[in-house]
């Protein structure tokens, strides 16, 4: 039946409740099934919608919830790099002192610290990223 390009029929209870404003509240079960068989490949989803009273939209909207699919999910590949040694820790004050701002290249990556910048706490700093 599956291999004919039918789609089978839901056989229980569509709205579990519907609300004073007309708006309908659907089981789980089937927005499920819904969701799945509007997935498989061939399928309409607007005449699976309109077959079981359903908005395409609202259909569309369940599709790309995603946690209606029953599938198993897929690993990605992962790579790991081996960590690579960073140079010396290189401070530089930039030009007008009275700015206030300190330029600290580590890694590879630009850190600026701008406004009143205490000594005190600048070694702090420069000790826990040599850490």
């Amino acid at each position: 039946m599956q291999d004919s390009g039918h789609t089978p029929e839901w056989c229980g209870p569509k709205v579990e409740r519907t609300l004073r404003n007309g708006k309908h509240i659907y089981f789980s079960t089937f927005k499920a099934w819904l969701v799945e068989q509007a997935s498989r490949p061939g399928a309409s989803v607007a005449g699976l919608a309109l077959r079981n009273g359903v908005n395409a939209n609202l259909l569309r909207h369940w599709m790309k919830l995603g946690h209606w699919q029953s599938g198993t999910p897929t690993l990605l590949p992962v790579t790991v790099l081996a960590q690579q040694p960073c140079a010396d820790v290189v401070a530089t004050t930039l030009a007008q002192p009275s700015t206030g701002t300190v330029e600290i290249e580590l890694c590879g990556a630009v850190i600026r610290l701008s406004g009143q910048v205490d000594a005190a706490q600048l070694t702090t700093v420069l000790a826990a990223l040599r850490a």
